[in-house]
């Protein structure tokens, strides 16, 4: 991987980084917690993994999504309109996903969903083109993208915030 002038490539390294940490996360959490009992369809995760999904959203095309809105007032309006679609879809997704709370374990089950592999293809699919969008000095496509970018960051970011609201109440309720 290469660095460019926006830094992608030490973002790169840091996101293959979390996603390693992640997995060791998740592959300890799986081994200590075998007694949880889980419905069909249902995950157990770590409560700090879902903190993190909205750290690698950022680092995967935050650098992106600042040169678009600081290009001009259009790019940062857009971003605007795509980062407040964002919010209603992040807290679906939550409520959607969430299910309960498991203190003892740190975590939260989630009901596994297709909507999940869908957004992180898109994530990637949006640092891929960067370097292409940086190049773009205008018309419609630009600004699609930056719209999408900002619903991402700010669906991520939502989504992870109202499921740490959750557990936090799930947690506090119980003790």
């Amino acid at each position: 991987m290469s660095s460019s002038p926006s830094g992608s490539g030490d973002g790169a390294y840091l996101v293959l980084l979390l996603l390693v940490v992640i997995a060791v996360m998740r592959n300890r959490g799986i081994r200590q917690n075998r007694d949880i009992v889980l419905n069909k369809g249902e995950r157990l995760r770590p409560v700090t993994i879902t903190m993190l999904d909205p750290v690698i959203s950022v680092i995967l095309i935050g650098s992106v999504l600042w040169s678009e809105i600081t290009r001009n007032d259009a790019h940062f309006a857009i971003a605007l309109v795509g980062g407040a679609i964002g919010i209603p879809i992040g807290l679906a997704r939550a409520r959607v996903m969430y299910v309960r709370a498991v203190a003892t374990a740190k975590s939260v089950v989630f009901r596994r969903s297709a909507i999940e592999y869908g957004l992180l293809g898109l994530l990637l699919a949006l640092r891929l083109v960067e370097d292409s969008v940086s190049h773009l000095q205008g018309g419609w496509a630009s600004y699609v993208l930056t719209a999408l970018m900002a619903l991402a960051v700010v669906e991520s970011i939502t989504r992870a915030a109202a499921i740490y609201l959750h557990y936090r109440r799930d947690t506090t309720l119980a003790t």
